[in-house]
């Protein structure tokens, strides 16, 4: 028989187990109840159903402006990306904004806006919202990056608990990589040329695009699906064991844009541009240590590849010379082997995200095996002005799209060769574009009936004429025997000569 006391004993463990069963179904149905009610739930129905506050559910992230001594590179990046979310003027933006330029901006279009400490901007991200607030510590607000008072600012990115993983497992990232792409997009290229084993940069100050570029419109959209093919291409690259990189072959005629269509790729991809001069490189070591220094995301540049002074003797399979060998100065140790090895050798994977680009005004003239497939993969071939070409000439010079001298001179063009640039020296000559359109229609009457510009018309006169013609000086007869200087003065000596002569004949 058991005692009152085991009873009561007993009894209490029940109640002790069925209150704890019930406490947690009714966490569990709180924990349910808050994730199915909307975010906008008045705090009313939330006390009614005993559930917490919204800021109990919330969590925060704090990105403080130092990380020690240093920026705080996130910091950084969650102040430009804020400044897109004012500029945007979301719902909730705070009516208050700072505004500056940053040191350094090309114009008016770089100004940032940002936020007064103690403000707030929402952001949405994937159906998740998000708060940045930006918070000041001390009164004196920004302090030295010198590691020993902290952070002077800081960023409070705050969202609801359930978006936890979202927030730190994409948002953060996807916010990093617009910046970072916003920072490629803003950037000013730079031109790099080589000396004495090193680079040198200057500001790429060429404002060529595809949009002002004078080719045909089938090629130029060719290019430009190329060039954004290839910058998607990181995984296939990575796939197939291929150095990320894609050779350019650009020849034609002089005048036709090869240097244009390479600014305007450096433009559109906003890659710096290495122009490596082949005769100022002393040897192979120096090439690839070049190579190496080169930075991602580059432009690798050769320019008259045909005239590149570099000892270009290689061996034949059964040993033999090439019959293109030509041999090089002494003090140039460059050769042919090496620069092949730079293009699609070991050395050509000491970098990704690079393009190589050569260009000649003689195709034929280069060796095949700096061309052939693997090496250089797309040639393009910069021709002759087309009426297509010189109708985009017209529109971008004088912004004239119809023109009663079209038919003639598209009728002139598929008989003359004439190279863009003469054609665009043409239509810059002036204002009017009644006069401009008449001048390069002479141009091309007077090439198609072979009739030259006299001396110092410009362009043309200078591509006719590569060697200019200096005036033939004057043989002066020697005055025969008796006739003195009296005959040397008939003769009619200018210049200085006359003037020796008369000092001569003074007595």
């Amino acid at each position: 028989m058991a005692s009152p006391t085991n009873g009561a004993l007993e009894r209490y463990k029940s109640a002790i187990t069925t209150a704890t069963s019930v406490v947690g179904a009714a966490m569990l149905l709180r924990r349910l109840v808050a994730d199915v009610l909307p975010a906008g739930t008045p705090p009313l129905v939330g006390a009614l159903l005993l559930l917490p506050p919204p800021s109990a559910r919330r969590h925060a992230v704090v990105i403080e402006e130092f990380d020690g001594a240093f920026y705080n590179r996130v910091f950084l990046a969650a102040r430009a990306y804020v400044s897109t979310l004012l500029a945007a003027a979301p719902t909730g933006a705070p009516p208050v904004v700072k505004a500056s330029l940053p040191r350094g901006a090309a114009g008016a279009e770089q100004i940032t806006l940002a936020m007064r400490p103690g403000t707030a901007v929402v952001d949405v991200f994937r159906g998740a919202e998000v708060t940045w607030r930006l918070s000041s510590h001390g009164s004196s607000g920004r302090r030295r990056a010198d590691g020993a008072g902290g952070a002077g600012e800081a960023f409070r990115l705050s969202f609801d608990g359930k978006h936890k993983d979202l927030v730190l497992g994409a948002y953060l990232p996807f916010v990093m990589a617009r910046v970072e792409a916003m920072a490629r997009d803003r950037r000013q290229a730079k031109l790099y040329s080589n000396e004495w084993a090193m680079w040198r940069p200057v500001r790429l100050r060429n404002a060529s695009t595809f949009a002002t570029l004078a080719m045909d419109a089938a090629l130029r959209q060719d290019v430009l699906d190329d060039l954004d093919r290839f910058l998607g291409q990181r995984e296939y690259y990575e796939r197939t064991g291929r150095a990320w990189k894609r050779g350019y072959l650009i020849h034609g005629p002089p005048g036709t844009g090869k240097s244009s269509l390479v600014a305007a790729i450096s433009n559109h991809l906003h890659f710096d541009v290495y122009d490596l001069d082949l005769g100022a490189v002393r040897s192979n070591t120096e090439l690839r240590k070049l190579l190496i220094r080169m930075k991602n995301r580059s432009i690798l540049l050769i320019e008259d590849v045909d005239c590149a002074s570099v000892t270009v003797q290689r061996r034949e399979a059964d040993g033999g010379s090439d019959a293109r060998s030509q041999q090089a100065p002494k003090h140039h140790k460059a050769t042919l082997s090496g620069l092949l090895n730079m293009v699609d050798g070991l050395w050509s994977s000491s970098g990704h995200e690079r393009i190589l680009i050569f260009t000649t005004n003689h195709v034929d003239r280069l060796d095949p095996a700096l061309i052939r497939p693997g090496r250089m993969d797309k040639h393009i071939h910069m021709g002759y002005c087309g009426f297509g070409a010189f109708k985009e000439l017209t529109a971008i010079y004088h912004g004239v799209d119809g023109h009663l001298l079209f038919p003639e001179i598209e009728a002139l063009l598929r008989e003359v060769a004439v190279a863009p640039a003469e054609l665009a020296e043409k239509l810059l000559a002036t204002d009017d574009a009644d006069a401009a359109l008449e001048t390069a229609a002479k141009l091309l009457r007077d090439r198609k009936a072979g009739v030259e510009e006299e001396a110092g018309g410009g362009y043309v006169k200078q591509k006719l004429h590569v060697e200019a013609t200096r005036p033939r000086r004057r043989l002066v007869p020697a005055p025969a025997p008796g006739r003195g200087v009296s005959a040397a003065r008939r003769v009619g000596v200018s210049g200085r000569s006359g003037m020796r002569g008369r000092g001569r004949g003074r007595p």
